[in-house]
């Protein structure tokens, strides 16, 4: 005898999709004035609580446009009192040098209207093509160092991180003590990186000081050169 005819269930009903990491920053959840504030906020006095809460997924924009305003105003304040100040620091700079270089020097690193200006102008795509270049690395570094192995966030998550720790850039608003602001953004990617990727803060900081640390060889090694072709040349015209 044959057994009865089953038709076929329907599947049952799916859940909500899965997300990944937090509800969203006020920023990820609306754009306004009152969420960016807020967003900077959390992100200057809890940034550990404020990564937790962000997204690792959900766009590309809402990060970046995030960059892109802080980023400009940093700016905007770093190149004003780059007018300002930067005249007498440059002469400043300029003592330590040698008489026959000194007054081209001067010169040529002496702050202008002009210069701020296209400072300003260029701010907003320096802040993208940064964002991007940042965070290729540091993904880089990441994989390297085996940092993204418990990650579902990708290389979104990365820009995520990298963009939202551009919040330090605003601390150019202070005069001088601002220009180490980049010190506050690696604290801040650290801190983003680990919370994204859910990796250890040792493999964070790993992935964010490496590079840093290459680039830092780099520029000594390049001072070197350069010091010693300057050397040679004043060596040359004393004879």
């Amino acid at each position: 005898m044959s057994e009865p005819y089953n038709p076929p269930t329907a599947p049952p009903p799916s859940g909500p999709p899965m997300t990944h990491g937090g509800p969203g920053l006020p920023w990820d959840r609306a754009k306004s004035g009152n969420a960016l504030i807020d967003t900077a906020k959390r992100l200057i006095t809890a940034p550990g609580a404020a990564f937790a809460e962000m997204r690792e997924k959900g766009d590309y924009l809402s990060p970046i446009l995030f960059a892109v305003i802080f980023g400009t105003v940093g700016t905007l304040f770093g190149q004003i009192w780059n007018l300002v100040f930067g005249g007498a620091m440059m002469a400043w700079m300029a003592e330590a040098m040698p008489p026959e270089m000194r007054d081209q020097m001067a010169m040529a690193m002496e702050p202008s209207v002009a210069g701020v200006l296209i400072g300003i102008v260029l701010a907003p795509i320096l802040a993208v093509v940064f964002v991007f270049v940042i965070a290729a690395i540091l993904h880089l570094f990441l994989l390297i160092v085996g940092g993204t192995k418990e990650s579902t966030a990708g290389f979104e998550g990365t820009v995520r991180a990298v963009s939202y720790g551009w919040v330090a850039s605003v601390a150019q608003i202070i005069p001088l003590v601002g220009g180490f602001w980049p010190i506050w953004a690696i604290v801040l990617w650290i801190l983003g990186l680990s919370r994204v990727h859910h990796t250890s803060t040792g493999k964070a900081v790993a992935a964010v000081l490496l590079p840093v640390g290459l680039c830092c060889v780099c520029i000594v090694i390049a001072f070197t050169m350069m010091g010693a072709a300057i050397g040679a040349a004043l060596s040359g015209a004393g004879q």
